[in-house]
């Protein structure tokens, strides 16, 4: 099973703005396609988000149909979305990593935030990052990964300039050390 973030950023490593704004993604937006994201999330089968993007998406529509989704939380206050596969869990994420494993999953995207993936970096199960950089700075908010991270390596092994909107996309891999 490989663990996916896939995730747009500033340039200054922030994935939202001040109160979880995400306006700086506007600098992404195209007319020129969807940059392979229709092809990432048809090699998904599952996904992981910690409460914040969740309740991003409460308040949006649920792009995600019938995949399996483990929402990473110690709230309760938190609503169902309706035709969304939620299974909730709370706790340290490598019981999560052993549930996601024993699901049979393949390949699962982490789709934030920076506080779960850094959980994710400290159990040395963030096996690839897609980070799309937005061609701007935002000085406040979340960033990519938070905590006591590890020195972990990874290798690059993709970029892909969308020059329309002068943003790149960086696909990593971890390094087998």
């Amino acid at each position: 099973m490989r663990i996916v973030y896939y995730v747009a950023a500033s340039l200054d490593g922030r994935i939202a703005g001040p109160d979880h704004d995400l306006d700086f993604l506007e600098t992404l937006s195209t007319e020129a396609g969807d940059h392979g994201y229709a092809d990432f999330l048809g090699d998904i089968d599952g996904l992981v988000t910690g409460a914040s993007t969740y309740e991003f998406m409460t308040a949006h529509s649920w792009p995600y149909g019938d995949l399996p989704c483990w929402l990473v939380t110690h709230r309760d206050d938190l609503p169902d979305i309706e035709g969304a596969d939620i299974r909730r869990f709370a706790g340290d994420v490598r019981g999560l990593i052993a549930e996601l494993e024993a699901a049979g999953l393949r390949r699962v995207w982490l789709i934030g935030g920076g506080n779960l993936a850094g959980q994710f970096l400290e159990a040395d199960r963030l096996d690839e990052l897609i980070v799309t950089v937005a061609p701007t700075f935002v000085g406040r908010g979340p960033s990519l990964a938070d905590g006591e991270l590890p020195l972990r390596r990874y290798r690059l092994v993709g970029l892909e300039r969308a020059e329309d909107t002068e943003g790149v996309s960086l696909r990593y891999e971890r390094d087998s050390d």
